[in-house]
C-alpha cells in the first residue's frame, strides 16, 4: 500500500532524519500518525482484548465493516433538510421551516408568502390542547363510541358496557331565607338556592319520563286516561318526598335494602358479592377495602336504626338503549339516583383468639356466641345507585359523593 506524505512532513523529515536511517524515527512515526489514522486499528485492538486473542487488522476491518477512509462531507443543504424532519411534522413546523430556509437562500415569491401566514395560523389552532367538553357532549361522544362497537363486535352487547360518568346528579342544601346566615356570602346562598330549582326541574323531568313508559320502580301504572294524567304533574314533583303513599316509596325501600346487604357483605368479606352489587369507581374502592382487612379478625355489622328516613335527593333517567328494536326485558332507561343514607349502625371486631376489639356499647353483655355488641355511630353518606332499566339485574351503588 503506497503512504503518501504532506509536504510539511517531508521536510520534516529531510531536515530531522540522515539518508541512512531507518523509518522508526520519532518523526516519521508522527507524520504517519497525522497522515495516515487507521479506524480499524482500533477496532482490532477491542476485539483482541474480548477474544483474548491478537486478530488481523484485515480480518477486524472486514468483521466490522470499518472504512479507512474519511468520512463523506454533507452539504448544508441536505443537512438543514434532515433538521427541519427530524422534529415533529406538523404544518407549523413545515411552515416555519419553508419560511426560514427560504431566507438564508431566496425571498419568499409574493404569491407563497400569503398562504403560509395563513397555514400558521390554522395549524396552531388545530394543534392547540382541547377544550374540557360539556355534559351533552361527552354524552354524545358515548354514544358514538357505542354505534361504533356495534359494527365491530356485532355479537356483543355494547350497552352492557362500564359506564364512564353519572349522570348529573346533585347535592342538595337547605337554601331557604332562614340560612342565609350559613353561607359566607349572599351569591353563594343564590347560587345554591338556584342549583336546587334546576335539580328539582330534572328529577321531575325524570319521573315524567318514566312515569310516560310506566317504568316507575315498584309503581304500576298501567293505560291511564289522559285527563287523569294531569294528576300526575303533582305526583312527579315529589321525588324528594319521605312519605309512603308516593311514586318514590319503593325505590327508597329498594334502597335502603341494597344498602343494608351491602355492607353486611363487606363485613364478611365476600368480594363475589359486592361486585354484584356495585360498579365503577364505587366497586374498586370497596374491593380495595377488602383486600386491606386482615384475615385473621372477623367483622359483625349491625343495622341499628334510620336516624331518618331515606331520601332520594336527586333523580335522573335518560334513553341509554339506543338499539333499533325494544330491549326484550324493561325499557330504554337507564337511572341514576342519589340516595341520602342517616343511620344508626355498628361494626363488631373480633381478634384471632376471638376478643372484642372495638368498643363495647353501655351495658352490653356477652351472648350465646360469645360476642357483644359494639357502640351504635351515626353515619350519613350519599350514594349514587344505578339500573339499566333492560336488564333484570340489581340495582347497585356506583359512586359516592360527600356534602361540602
Amino acid at each position: 500500500m503506497a503512504l503518501s506524505v504532506s509536504r510539511s512532513c517531508a521536510l520534516r523529515l529531510r531536515l530531522s532524519i540522515p539518508s541512512s536511517s531507518s523509518s522508526s524515527s520519532p518523526a516519521f512515526a508522527t507524520c504517519v500518525t497525522q497522515s495516515w489514522p487507521r479506524a480499524y486499528a482500533t477496532e482490532s485492538a477491542v476485539h483482541s482484548k474480548r477474544r483474548g486473542a491478537p486478530g488481523s487488522a484485515k480480518a477486524t476491518h472486514k468483521g466490522a465493516n470499518v472504512s479507512s477512509a474519511a468520512p463523506k462531507k454533507v452539504s448544508t443543504k441536505v443537512e438543514e433538510r434532515a433538521a427541519a424532519h427530524a422534529g415533529p411534522h406538523t404544518a407549523v413546523t413545515d411552515a416555519k421551516a419553508l419560511a426560514g430556509s427560504s431566507s438564508k437562500r431566496r425571498p419568499l415569491s409574493k404569491a407563497v408568502v400569503p398562504e403560509v401566514e395563513k397555514a400558521v395560523p390554522a395549524a396552531k389552532a388545530a394543534t392547540a390542547p382541547a377544550k374540557e367538553l360539556t355534559v351533552e357532549e361527552k354524552g354524545l361522544q358515548e354514544l358514538e363510541a357505542i354505534e361504533y362497537f356495534k359494527k365491530v363486535m356485532r355479537s356483543a352487547d355494547p350497552f352492557g358496557q362500564p359506564i364512564a360518568s353519572s349522570l348529573d346528579v346533585m347535592l342538595v342544601r337547605p337554601a331557604s331565607p332562614l340560612h342565609i346566615s350559613k353561607y359566607a356570602s349572599l351569591g353563594q346562598w343564590w347560587g345554591q338556592l338556584v342549583q336546587n330549582r334546576v335539580n328539582g326541574m330534572k328529577s321531575f323531568m325524570s319521573m315524567m319520563y318514566l312515569a310516560g313508559d310506566d317504568a316507575i320502580p315498584g309503581v304500576k301504572l298501567g293505560r291511564v286516561p289522559w285527563y287523569k294524567s294531569f294528576g300526575w304533574l303533582f305526583k312527579a314533583g315529589k321525588s324528594q318526598s319521605t312519605k309512603t303513599n308516593v311514586w318514590i316509596s319503593p325505590l327508597r325501600q329498594i334502597a335502603l335494602e341494597t344498602y343494608r346487604e351491602l355492607n353486611q357483605n363487606v363485613a364478611k368479606g365476600d368480594s363475589k358479592a359486592v361486585k354484584t352489587l356495585t360498579a365503577a369507581d364505587y366497586q374498586t374502592e370497596l374491593l380495595r377495602r377488602l383486600k386491606k382487612q386482615p384475615a385473621n379478625f372477623t367483622f359483625r355489622w349491625t343495622f341499628e336504626r334510620e336516624v331518618s328516613p331515606t331520601q332520594i335527593v336527586s333523580l335522573r333517567a335518560a334513553q341509554y338503549h339506543m338499539g333499533r328494536e325494544d330491549p326484550k326485558f324493561g325499557n330504554r332507561y337507564l337511572v341514576h339516583a342519589l340516595v341520602k343514607f342517616d343511620t344508626e349502625q355498628s361494626l363488631e371486631i373480633y381478634g384471632a383468639r376471638g376478643e372484642p376489639l372495638h368498643e363495647v356499647a353501655e351495658g352490653a353483655t356477652k351472648r350465646a356466641d360469645g360476642t357483644v355488641a359494639a357502640k351504635p355511630k351515626r353515619v350519613t353518606e350519599y350514594l349514587v345507585m344505578e339500573k339499566r332499566m333492560w336488564y333484570d339485574t340489581p340495582w347497585v351503588f356506583r359512586e359516592q359523593k360527600w356534602e361540602a
